[in-house]
């Protein structure tokens, strides 16, 4: 093999490899529950289900979905998702391609919440 071949070989390969290594997480499959079985989930102003309920959700640095869970006989509850690093994103953005990093603060995949009654 001559060394244009070479070269061309292992350029190819390392974009092949980057493009393979580098697929992020772009969402985690979350499940929403409470104390209060049959409390009515609304993310970002539109109804998801009742609890408990699974969804998945953005792992974009920039989403911070608005959650509310209602009930009959207890207050509203308004919140957000508890989120955490997502650590094959970070890795993957540091060490392979750093656009992985938009997706490495995500919503941790267990929320669970406590309503309060009226």
């Amino acid at each position: 093999m001559t060394n244009k071949k070479k070269i061309g070989f292992s350029i190819i390969a390392g974009i092949m490899l980057i493009v393979l290594c580098s697929s992020c997480v772009t969402s985690t499959r979350v499940h929403i529950n409470s104390d209060v079985e049959g409390a009515e989930v609304y993310i970002d102003g539109q109804k998801i289900g009742t609890t408990p309920t699974e969804i998945a959700l953005s792992n974009a640095v920039w989403e911070d979905p608005d959650v509310v869970l209602k009930k009959d006989g207890y207050k509203d509850l308004h919140t957000n998702v508890n989120k955490e690093v997502k650590a094959v994103n970070l890795v993957s953005g540091l060490v392979l391609f750093w656009p992985s990093l938009l997706w490495v603060y995500g919503p941790k995949a267990n929320q669970n919440y406590i309503m309060i009654p009226e």
